[in-house]
């Protein structure tokens, strides 16, 4: 076996066999530094300064409650834009919250926003298929018509949501009505068939 090399330590230049010198532990000696980390905010402390129109559009479903509860809001309340909050948790699907208001006493059938369009409307216009179907069963009227003449089913079929498309004819929904501009879903659909179709070709 080789004999340790103690100057090694000393001349700066420690090596595998100065590890057992006891000039080797001097770097040791000192308590490592720890870098202090900043305790993370617990998640509903993180939401404690959200208004209600901010913690549904985030899903932050403790500070609604504690909001609802508490009394400090009305589930039917509007924001500056004349838009509930069944609008924003239709948009952004957040399906829980959505139930939570209406079992609280949200209007299902509420319109709001520039385009005097309800929480149904704004849901199928983001193809949240389940959200639509939790709307329909709190009784949201799928023929009602937004400011521009469209009908849940005209909005599904004009932004290609085939499975709201489906769900909504199953559920009867007017499909000879004509939009704001005279035209038929019919039209629609087939329009849709069709760019479908052509893109499967591709």
């Amino acid at each position: 076996m080789e004999k340790l090399n103690v100057d090694c330590v000393k001349s700066g230049n420690p090596s595998l066999y100065c590890a057992d010198t006891e000039d080797s532990f001097n770097v040791l000696s000192e308590e490592p530094k720890v870098k202090e980390e900043k305790e993370e905010p617990k998640p509903e402390d993180k939401f404690a300064s959200f208004d209600i129109v901010k913690a549904t559009q985030y899903g932050a479903f403790d500070r609604i409650q504690t909001l609802v509860d508490s009394g400090e809001v009305d589930v039917n309340e509007r924001d500056t834009e004349n838009i509930s909050l069944l609008h924003w948790a239709s948009i952004n699907n957040r399906t829980e919250i959505s139930k939570y208001f209406l079992g609280h006493g949200a209007k299902v059938d509420a319109v709001g926003g520039e385009l005097r369009s309800t929480p149904l409307h704004w849901a199928v216009r983001q193809g949240h298929l389940q959200m639509v179907v939790l709307l329909m069963q709190h009784g949201a009227d799928p023929d009602l018509k937004d400011g521009e003449g469209c009908s849940g089913l005209h909005l599904a079929a004009q932004f290609g949501h085939t499975a709201i498309v489906a769900y909504l004819i199953a559920k009867q929904c007017h499909a000879n009505d004509p939009d704001a501009n005279g035209k038929l879903v019919k039209k629609l659909l087939f329009s849709m068939t069709n760019l479908i179709f052509n893109a499967l070709q591709e």
